[in-house]
């Protein structure tokens, strides 16, 4: 192709990207353009339509779309894993069966923190009903209002992804990271984030396709060994935070590069616990082959 068309979302999933902005690969002779888009549900009408090749989704959200729309997207690879932490002002507060009788809020209803609280408190036997043996879930405030909550004493107990953890923590001197929920996963590292390419510009031009992935890989590697160069770099091209929040949030946020030839039972794993709880979340069944570049 002359060119690739590559969209990030506004917000922490772009942070891996700022890099590709800054330096704007040439893909073997082949111009890579970037943009910054609003949310998932602007990106996907461009995925499908053409109008950008590659973006980033979540993984229930990008096998949603495969299964939903004849495998219109493909996953290229794994580009975050884990980063959700339950952060706490409780000082009672350091596993989930603590929780008992008190009120947890959950940035992301019908996303990865909803249903990975729900496996775990599963696991766990914990009910989630509320009542002194069990826990309250509380989806009421917007991801960005929770560190805010925190920090003003609206709220003590809450599940979010980095840099969310990291800006409330910040801001409320007794918060603190309670609980781990990579430990209490007890797997590899569950994937939070995956790279998407519309999948007609995939089959016409895999040497582009593994061109970008490799300059991706790249970018993650130097953006978690140069946080807060990088951090400069995610405020510079308005990818939704400060540098300052974003240099902190790096250490935490477990960016990683797996390829998708090489995912496919970490995505298995974690797309079974949406089957458990809500199919429809990821398009009512696991992805084929199909949906793995390079498998």
């Amino acid at each position: 192709p002359e060119e690739v068309n590559v969209a990030a979302l506004n917000g922490p999933s772009g942070i891996g990207m700022a890099y590709l902005f800054e330096t704007n690969p040439d893909l073997e002779g082949v111009k890579s353009n970037f943009e910054v888009v609003a949310s998932a549900d602007v990106l996907l009408p461009k995925l499908l339509k053409g109008e950008v090749d590659i973006g980033i989704l979540p993984p229930n959200a990008a096998a949603k779309v495969y299964n939903k729309n004849k495998g219109a997207i493909v996953m290229g690879a794994i580009v975050g894993e884990g980063m959700l932490s339950i952060v706490s002002t409780d000082d009672s507060v350091n596993s989930l069966a603590d929780l008992k009788g008190k009120t947890l809020t959950v940035a992301g209803q019908g996303a990865t923190p909803e249903y990975m609280i729900r496996y775990l408190a599963a696991k766990e036997g914990i009910s989630l009903e509320g009542g002194k043996d069990g826990i309250e879930l509380d989806f009421s405030i917007p991801n960005a209002e929770i560190a805010a909550a925190i920090a003003s004493g609206k709220i003590q107990n809450a599940l979010v992804p980095e840099p969310f953890a990291t800006v409330a923590c910040s801001n409320a001197k007794n918060c603190r990271r309670a609980v781990n929920i990579q430990e209490l996963w007890g797997k590899d590292n569950y994937p939070m984030t995956v790279v998407v390419i519309n999948a007609k510009f995939a089959s016409q031009y895999p040497e582009t396709v593994q061109s970008f992935l490799d300059a991706y890989k790249d970018s993650i590697y130097w953006t978690n060994t140069f946080p807060v160069a990088a951090g400069a770099l995610v405020e510079k091209h308005t990818l939704g935070l400060k540098a300052m929040i974003a240099a902190k949030a790096i250490p935490n946020a477990n960016f990683a590069f797996t390829y998708a030839k090489d995912s496919k039972a970490k995505i298995e794993s974690l797309l079974s616990v949406f089957m458990s709880f809500a199919p429809e979340a990821i398009g009512g069944k696991l992805p084929d082959s199909g949906f793995y570049f390079g498998l």
